[in-house]
């Protein structure tokens, strides 16, 4: 099988061969008429990606230790993005996909040809992707799904640092989660600085986005401040999105 890096030169070389941007646009159009789609009875709540401007599903199955995805949106261009997204990562294993780069996406002129609504889209396309490699890599007791943990980290996405735009799970907030398989689930997590003044707010939110996960039980949060949180934990999207890249 191909490595994304092999994948993604072969896009920039595909996307070479058009010199204006309205020859990629189709281009993307057909991949996304060509992508895995997914499931009529996947396209749930909880499989929205949020922050795009159209409705975008996305699923994820590991088989054999390789994510599998499949997608889909309401709008045309929106499902073209997508669908080039998975062209790179469909098939691909856990620890490949968080150590990819995107540099392939400014190589082609993507983000900067898009609507600032439509990159902040593409933005958190990467970030779920990314989501679920990142549950996928998780070593701990089985859940009693083998989506919910996907879940969980989808609805810690959800979840914002009271002064910082960014959720606390990109943040680089969320230490650990594990469950059993009766549905309880811990989760072990800090905050930015220890004298936040509304430190119970937000753990009280983390414990009811878990809550809100079907197939959770329980679920207890625990607030530790070792190790201390520093930027380093951030994912490279969040540092993109408060352009420290």
């Amino acid at each position: 099988m191909k490595t994304i890096q092999e994948i993604q030169s072969e896009i920039v070389e595909e996307f070479s061969v058009f010199s204006d941007w309205m020859d990629k646009y189709e281009y993307l159009i057909e991949l996304g008429k060509n992508m895995p789609l997914i499931d009529e009875k996947d396209k749930t709540e909880g499989n929205l990606i949020r922050g795009c401007q159209s409705r975008v599903w996305l699923s994820c199955r590991n088989e054999d230790g390789r994510l599998h995805f499949a997608a889909d949106s309401d709008a045309i261009i929106t499902k073209g993005i997508i669908s080039l997204l998975l062209k790179v990562y469909d098939g691909q294993t856990p620890g490949d996909i968080l150590a990819a780069n995107e540099d392939f996406i400014a190589q082609i002129g993507l983000k900067e040809n898009l609507s600032p609504t439509r990159a902040n889209g593409l933005v958190s396309m990467i970030q779920t992707i990314k989501g679920y490699a990142a549950a996928a890599l998780e070593t701990k007791k089985p859940m009693p799904d083998g989506d919910v943990e996907a879940d969980i980290v989808a609805a810690l996405r959800n979840v914002y640092d009271p002064e910082i735009p960014v959720n606390v799970y990109d943040l680089g907030l969320i230490y650990g989660i594990k469950g059993d398989e009766t549905g309880k689930v811990s989760v072990t997590m800090t905050l930015t600085a220890p004298n936040c003044p509304i430190a119970d707010e937000v753990v009280a939110q983390v414990r009811e986005a878990v809550l809100d996960v079907p197939g959770v039980t329980d679920a207890a949060v625990e607030l530790v401040f070792e190790p201390e949180w520093n930027t380093d934990m951030m994912s490279e999207e969040a540092k993109l999105e408060l352009g420290m890249l």
